[in-house]
This record gives C-alpha cells, sequence and structure tokens, in this order.
C-alpha cells in the first residue's frame, strides 16, 4: 500500500452517528452523512484496484470504483451516473446494506492494512447530492420492443426487475397489494435506518421511465395470472418476497401480549411512522421481550424502545457471536438501551385471563454443531427460570409468501419457495420468479441482484435470446468497463 495512503477512514468507525440518547426518543436517522470534503478525501483512499474485489462482492455489481475516481475530483454527476447504471436504489441500500458483512466493504483490500473505504457513505453522500435536486440524472432507454411484461410485488427484487427491463424497452407493470410500494424496505425497515422520502424519492425515479404501479391490487384474489398472461402481459415475474412467520409451538402463544414481530412493523410503518402515534395499535406495557437474533428483532426492539419509552430485552437461545444480526445494528441497540439476554429461549408464555405477564425460560448451552455448521442450543435441565413482561414480540424468522403459488399451482421447494431454474423460470411457461419468494429472506441488495438477473432472463425469453444468454456482470464490464470510461472510448449502446 502507498505510504500516501490515509489506512483508516475519515471519520469515526464505522460512520458518524447521532446521539443514541437524542434519537432514540424519535425515529430520526442514526447514521450523519458526509460533507463534500469528507466524502472526496475518503473516496481518495481508494486504490482503483486492477481486480474489483469490492465490484465483485455486490450483488448488483455497483461501479465502486467507478464511483470512487469520480468523487474523488468532486465529479458527482460521473459518480451518480457510474453507480446509478445498475443501483436504482442507491440511497436505500448505502443505508440498508451491512458492508461490513460479506459485501463491499468487506472484500475492500484496504482493511487489510487499515480500514476498508466508507463505500456506503460515499454512495449515500452521492445519492443525497441526485436527491437534493443538485442535478436531475437519467440513463438512456432502449427503443420501446412492443412486449409487456408484469411483476407482481414492488419490493426491491421487483423494482431492480421493473427499471431494467423498463430500459430494453419493455413495458412494465407492478402489482401491489398494500397501498404503498416498497415491500419489506417500505414497512419493515425503520425510518432512522431508512427515511421514507428516500425510498420514496427513488422509486418515483422508477416510476418516471414510464413503469405503472397498481397498488391494492392482489394477485390470485383480484386478478389472476392467466388473465395478466392473457390480456396484459407475455410474460409474468414474481417478486412477492417472505411473509409466511415461523411457527412456534411454545404453550401460551395465544395469550393476549404474544405478538408477531414482523406484523408489529408493518403496522407501525405501513402508513407512514408519523400517523402511527395518530392511531395506536398496540400497548406494550414497560417490559418488553422480543425473541430473536436476527435484524428483524433488532427493529422490533428498538421501534418497541421509541414507542414505550420502557425496558426492551432481546431474548436469544445462542451467544452474541452466533447472532444472524449484523454487528453494527446489535452496537446501535445497545448504545440505545436495548438490553440482551443470551443463551435463554421460552419455555412457556404465562398469563392470567387470556393476558399475558410472564415467561418461563429455559437456560441454554452450545452443543454439536448441525448440519449447518452452528453449534445447537439445548435446554439445561432443571436451570428454568421466569421473567415478568407486559408484551412479547416475536420474531424468529420467515419463509416466502407462499401465497400466490399455492392459489396458482406452481412447483414449490423447501418452506413452500417457488421453484426456478436456472434462467429464473417457473413450472408455468411465460412465469418467471425471483428474489425472497425463491430463496428465503435475505438482504434488500440481495433481492435486487435476484431480481436484476431474472429480469436479463425475461428480457432474453421475450426477445428469442436465450441461446445467447450473457450475465449482467460480463455486459456491464465489457461495455462500459471503468478503462474506457477513464480512456475516454466510446462506451457503446447503454447496458443494463
Amino acid at each position: 500500500m502507498s505510504a500516501q495512503v490515509n489506512p483508516n477512514r475519515v471519520g469515526p468507525f464505522p460512520f458518524p452517528k447521532s446521539d443514541p440518547n437524542k434519537r432514540k426518543q424519535d425515529f430520526s436517522e442514526v447514521e450523519l452523512p458526509y460533507t463534500m470534503e469528507q466524502a472526496m478525501d475518503e473516496a481518495k483512499r481508494c486504490l482503483l484496484c486492477g481486480t474489483p474485489v469490492c465490484i465483485d462482492a455486490c450483488p448488483v455489481q455497483m461501479d465502486v470504483r467507478g464511483m470512487c475516481e469520480a468523487v474523488s475530483r468532486g465529479d458527482l454527476e460521473t459518480a451518480f451516473s457510474r453507480t446509478h447504471e445498475t443501483n436504482n436504489l442507491l440511497g436505500v441500500t448505502a443505508r440498508c446494506c451491512p458492508q461490513l458483512q460479506g459485501l463491499c466493504e468487506d472484500a475492500c483490500v484496504m482493511r487489510w492494512e487499515g480500514q476498508p473505504i466508507s463505500i456506503g457513505m460515499v454512495q449515500r453522500f452521492v445519492s443525497d447530492w441526485e436527491r437534493s435536486g443538485a442535478k436531475h440524472l437519467d440513463y438512456a432507454l432502449a427503443p420501446d420492443t412492443g412486449k409487456r411484461v408484469a411483476i407482481v410485488g414492488s419490493g426491491p427484487a421487483g423494482l431492480a426487475a421493473a427499471a431494467l427491463l423498463r430500459r430494453y424497452g419493455h413495458a412494465v407493470t407492478i402489482y401491489e397489494e398494500l397501498e404503498a410500494a416498497g415491500g419489506t424496505a417500505w414497512y419493515g425497515i425503520p425510518d432512522y435506518h431508512l427515511p421514507k422520502d428516500v425510498l420514496t424519492y427513488e422509486i418515483n425515479r422508477i416510476i418516471e421511465d414510464g413503469i405503472v404501479i397498481k397498488t391494492k391490487t392482489k394477485v390470485g384474489a383480484d386478478v389472476t395470472l392467466s388473465q395478466i398472461l392473457s390480456e396484459d402481459a407475455d410474460a409474468v415475474l414474481i417478486t412477492t418476497g417472505s411473509k409466511d412467520v415461523v411457527k412456534l409451538s411454545t404453550p401460551g402463544t395465544d395469550l393476549g401480549g404474544v405478538l408477531d414481530g414482523y406484523k408489529f412493523l408493518e403496522d407501525v410503518y405501513v402508513n407512514g411512522i408519523e400517523m402511527y402515534p395518530k392511531n395506536p395499535i398496540y400497548d406494550l406495557g414497560e417490559d418488553v421481550i422480543v425473541v430473536g437474533g436476527g435484524d428483524s428483532a433488532l427493529d422490533a426492539a428498538r421501534t418497541a424502545l421509541r414507542l414505550s419509552q420502557g425496558n426492551v430485552t432481546i431474548v436469544y437461545r445462542r451467544t452474541e457471536k452466533e447472532m444472524p444480526a449484523d454487528p453494527i445494528m446489535v452496537e446501535e441497540a445497545t448504545e440505545e438501551g436495548v438490553q440482551f439476554k443470551f443463551l435463554s429461549d421460552p419455555k412457556s408464555y404465562n398469563g392470567e385471563g387470556g393476558k399475558l405477564s410472564s415467561i418461563t425460560m429455559n437456560a441454554m448451552k452450545l452443543g454439536d454443531p448441525d448440519s449447518t455448521g452452528r453449534r445447537t442450543p439445548e435446554a439445561v435441565p432443571g436451570e428454568e427460570f421466569e421473567v415478568r413482561c407486559s408484551a412479547v414480540l416475536l420474531a424468529v424468522g420467515r419463509g416466502p409468501n407462499s401465497f400466490l403459488q399455492k392459489k396458482e399451482g406452481l412447483q414449490t421447494g423447501k418452506m413452500n419457495s417457488i421453484v426456478v431454474d436456472d434462467h429464473y423460470k417457473t413450472s408455468k411457461t411465460g412465469i418467471f420468479a425471483a428474489g425472497d419468494v425463491t430463496s428465503g429472506e435475505t438482504l434488500v441488495v440481495k433481492a435486487m441482484g435476484s431480481g436484476r438477473n431474472a429480469a436479463q432472463s425475461v428480457h432474453e425469453y421475450l426477445m428469442n435470446l436465450e441461446d445467447q444468454h450473457v450475465s449482467l456482470y460480463e455486459q456491464y464490464f465489457v461495455e462500459r468497463s471503468f478503462e474506457k470510461m477513464m480512456s475516454g472510448k466510446d462506451e457503446g449502446p447503454p447496458p443494463p
């Protein structure tokens, strides 16, 4: 590494944060943005690697290298153009991606002799700059093909797929059963992590390309897939995400006060957080227990903390080391006052008159590894204990939304996921599927990557190009390579 390169990122690691004592009083954003000078200084740390492993690690192959080079010179227009080529939710993913957990920052070579480039912070600065109205940039669309695609579900996978298909010149209609588009990004990610004006802006940018979103329309109930294929579309792509909550057999789950944590998040955020206090649904009381160890459990706990201003404790049956949640979110929750109780698992929920009052917990220990390599939690005989509580939020996992595949008779696999082949085709001709509905719950950016890859397959199907399949990675970096940009050569037609 060159001695001139600062080994550590600009500002505190992992990013500048607001005062936890203040932010836990409302839903204001945790992450504080860079200034122009900070963004440029951080971008200058990028080594512009000949083999950009950061891009390889990004599910949508965002041009991190091109972004950093342009920002380092203060050329935000080029930085936005390079990143927006493959990422239509630039501000969303800047905030929601766990960049340090197996993604771009984790792959950054700078981490070997210091701290990785703060890619998410630079990306956020670029997207906020464009959203502020400093410059409204668009890419070119291919001529209309006369082909029509229907997408079921307006979450990250559906939105990413719609944007790519529209760029190819296809007419795109998205069907969404809720009143607002965005899927889990809208109702499942709290505003302190993702302000809804950021998501709304980026959805509207996609709509401006000529995409139609039909909200309050449930495919399989209000309209069938066969109707859509016969009347409105030449192909259908299903991206209905994760919805089916893992069912627990723990005694007492039917008591009042034992709540679905995922439904809790949806109810709080679906109409906008500013609306919820005007018509609150939940009385959580003073002592809230959240069961689970993933990001949704963290979000449920931090949301409950803000709404109840009481004591909130996350209960997890393994240790902190095994928690699947982003460690940064764990750190933020701890700063705000969320408590953790590890190696504990509910044995029964107790109450009187149908109302929860306490939980009998099993003390746990970690046994032998299971088929996934994780050590299996086991109850320690004779070491049960009781915890008083006013409400419990269960967030122990979700499987694919199974409604449509059951209704329409599509072939299903594990946890009722839709079975697809290597080209995202389902068991019915002309119907494709992508995202969480095919794999189970995953990250926003991974769902987007799946949606884009499926859109490529839909495009090839519509245009009779299936025997000429190309990966989006190869197409993007051959046609719009960083080296071509730097040399000033003709970059050819707009890529996906």
